[in-house]
């Protein structure tokens, strides 16, 4: 009876859902603008590139804008351009905002200005206390398609709620660590023998981990917050010899806050029939030149509080094979093999 219905059912299915015809050679380019800014100034960037047809195998970044970042209380921060899109405040650091100030962002490219509405900067909530907790989650290193199964370390966090408003919070990341390659062991590719290399075994890296994880008070608020769940690390690569991992807790809008959960939706989604339907991701920037004009992004101001750790797999109950890249270490992206400070 089964395998009668399930033609059927099919049938069915492809009934319900209409077909898109896409003329990929039509769709218009729109300026996308990514911007963050808050106390702490090393956080602090704008990133500005242009939406691009499915059939278009490169990106575009925009090089020639005037970017600055002005508050109602008067201050006017400059941002110049660096590479790959990114704009930067000056290296001095004092691009930083104030909590309970208002900020706009300013975009000028040619004769056309964008701007984001005005966003108040909310009070960080300091970070009590970081724990780690054992558990296997799957995962895909930069770079990798698919995801796997891998142990690692759940990262949690305590802080403490503030009663008099509604709160919501967002997380993100930045890590140093160490590995240790093999490159005694390096098979050439075009032969298929082994061809062990004199160097390199040891190299640090720096990395920035965002997982779009947000959430707001409205079962906590005004209490102690324990153990909340916001990051996974696999003891693979990042956890085998040691690892400084500082955690950036933003104090964010409602706006941002509902902008970023829309965006985790979607990510996670696993794209069948039954998935609900995606929502619009609506920012907060607009062409003041022309109304009609479709501008993709977020301007991003929030209060930040910030708490370091270090992990040393010495310090790791429970066992995991090495990192395992037979090769020069220092092939692998963005490696360096000058010991960071303090180290």
């Amino acid at each position: 009876m089964l395998r009668r219905l399930l033609p059927f059912f099919l049938l069915l299915l492809m009934g319900c859902i209409d077909p898109v015809d896409t003329d990929l050679n039509t769709q218009r380019k729109h300026l996308v603008v990514e911007g963050y800014f808050t106390n702490e100034a090393k956080l602090n960037y704008v990133r500005l590139s242009y939406s691009q047809p499915h059939s278009s195998p490169y990106n575009e970044f925009e090089e020639e804008a005037i970017v600055t970042v002005t508050s109602e209380e008067g201050e006017w921060h400059v941002f110049s351009y660096d590479k790959a899109g990114y704009y930067y405040p000056p290296a001095t650091g004092e691009a930083v905002g104030v909590p309970g100030h208002t900020y706009t962002l300013n975009v000028t490219v040619g004769d056309q200005l964008y701007q984001s509405e005005p966003v108040v900067m909310k009070a960080p909530i300091a970070i009590d206390s970081v724990q780690f907790e054992v558990s296997e989650q799957t995962f895909a290193f930069p770079g990798d398609r698919e995801k796997v199964l891998l142990p690692g370390y759940s990262v949690l966090v305590d802080y403490s709620d503030p009663a008099a408003e509604k709160n919501f919070l967002r997380w993100s990341f930045a890590t140093q660590y160490e590995v240790r390659t093999q490159p005694q062991d390096y098979i050439d590719p075009f032969t298929g023998l082994p061809a062990p290399k004199d160097c390199c075994v040891q190299c640090f890296l720096e990395e920035k981990l965002e997982q779009l994880k947000v959430i707001d008070d409205r079962l906590t608020n005004g209490k102690q917050v324990l153990r909340q769940n916001v990051l996974f690390m696999p003891f693979e690569k990042y956890l085998g010899v040691k690892n400084k991992l500082t955690l950036y807790q933003h104090s964010i809008t409602e706006d941002a806050y509902n902008f970023f959960r829309i965006l985790e939706q979607q990510k996670v989604a696993t794209g069948t029939v039954f998935d609900p339907p995606p929502a619009e991701v609506k920012g907060n920037i607009n062409s003041v030149n022309n109304a009609n004009e479709q501008v993709i992004g977020f301007f991003d101001v929030s209060g930040v509080s910030t708490k370091q750790v270090t992990i040393l797999r010495s310090d790791i109950d429970y066992p995991f094979a090495p990192f395992r890249y037979p090769d020069d270490c220092r092939v692998m992206k963005n490696t360096t093999m000058v010991i960071p400070e303090g180290w």
